[in-house]
């Protein structure tokens, strides 16, 4: 693949990028015949609204692909950053060949075929992986990106520090999946993301009371995985540590206690019957900020529910308004995903009532409860960019 030169990111480097903040965007772009990248529109941005996605954007033709073949990819996501750091990320523990094995594509497991995968990810300040995207999969079409971003809650890593702080980086994971010859059919299941629409998830309150004793004695952080079976109403049962680092403080029981707090609506006979196919790979983050801070630490949720288009005329045309209407809410997360206690913190322009229209879209709102990186998100707060212009109308919610 044909990437910009360092010159070319320093040249764009937006505002947060200059004062040494952690700054990341993700565009996702069509694939000419030629191999450039065309028709590209920003999916994700960190920090939301600060500009990243433009400068992403206007370096999208210095970047090029080998032409596609007739079984290549015609849509990419592709991520760009800008980080500082004294001391990048380092692994502390990688997957074992049974955990490869457990997240293999059902597909390609029964037919033996090998392939790998290269994955795009932020390590986090608690030593999780989050925000993966799929830079490349071979054989294509084979599910192997897929398979390796549910092995991230697999990974741990000391974080990239700045300053003798830990800072949020950039990594990028190379992933083989080797088999000799055909496994046995069915024997495979698949393996769910952790940071599915649960219904019912441990709040903030929960992760912090379930903190081992001993590493809240001596205020040590850790993080712990556990491999769990769902029931036929949703539950997780029969969970096995996966990963427990550091090792004897008790994190791994601890995650085992707040699994049984998960559970996932099932709607339907057919529902219940998926259940028994699904095995969660659950990551839980014991930060000792969770401790004595009293904003909550919670993790970065994605958003599982969306105000529709005609939802944001009906709030936003009755002001008779031309050009981009942006206001920002300020929410607590309850129970469930929802938002609530929400505020307008700006609106531009100002003084003219968008707060008040957006805030009656609130309802329409929900985040996912539980995070890839393994923290929780009900009991903190989420901030939301709404974006309107008359005609075509346009959400861009993000969280914080």
């Amino acid at each position: 693949m044909r990437y910009p030169e360092p010159a070319d990111w320093t040249a764009v480097a937006p505002e947060p990028a200059r004062r040494g903040q952690f700054a990341r965007a993700v565009m996702r772009c069509a694939v000419a015949d030629s191999g450039d990248l065309e028709k590209c529109r920003i999916t994700r941005e960190m920090p939301a609204g600060s500009g990243v996605g433009a400068a992403l954007l206007s370096l999208a033709p210095k970047f090029g692909r080998a032409r596609p073949g007739p079984k290549s990819l015609r849509e990419v996501d592709v991520p760009g950053a800008w980080t500082t750091v004294d001391r990048p990320p380092d692994w502390v523990k990688r997957p074992s060949a049974t955990e490869l094995r457990a997240v293999f594509p059902s597909e390609a497991y029964d037919k033996g075929i090998s392939g790998s995968a290269i994955i795009d990810c932020i390590a986090t300040i608690q030593g999780g992986l989050s925000e993966c995207v799929v830079l490349d999969e071979r054989p294509a079409g084979m599910a192997f990106g897929g398979a390796a971003i549910a092995l991230t809650p697999q990974f741990s890593m000391r974080p990239a520090t700045l300053k003798g702080a830990p800072v949020p980086s950039i990594v990028r994971v190379p992933i083989n999946f080797t088999l000799f010859g055909p496994g046995l059919p069915g024997e495979s299941k698949k393996v769910a993301p952790p940071n599915l629409p649960w219904i019912e998830a441990p709040t903030y309150a929960d992760v912090v009371a379930a903190y081992p004793p001993k590493a809240r004695e001596q205020r040590v952080g850790g993080r712990a995985t556990v491999g769990c079976s769902m029931t036929r109403e949703g539950r997780l049962t029969q969970c096995s540590t996966l990963t427990a680092l550091p090792r004897g403080y008790g994190f791994d029981a601890a995650a085992k206690s707040l699994a049984k707090r998960f559970r996932l609506e099932v709607l339907s006979a057919s529902d219940a019957t998926a259940t028994r196919n699904i095995v969660v790979h659950l990551p839980v983050t014991f930060d000792p900020s969770m401790l004595e801070q009293a904003e909550p630490v919670v993790g970065k949720p994605n958003w599982s529910a969306l105000p529709s288009a005609d939802a944001l005329r009906s709030a936003f045309e009755a002001l008779k308004m031309e050009g981009v209407l942006r206001v920002q809410l300020k929410c607590v997360i309850r129970p469930g995903g929802y938002v609530g206690d929400c505020e307008a913190i700006s609106e531009q322009p100002a003084g003219k009532g968008l707060g008040a229209m957006a805030l009656t879209l609130a309802p329409t709102f929900r985040v996912t409860t539980w995070t890839a990186e393994g923290l929780p998100t009900v009991g903190g707060k989420v901030v939301i960019p709404l974006r309107y212009e008359p005609g075509p109308a346009a959400a861009s919610p993000s969280a914080k």
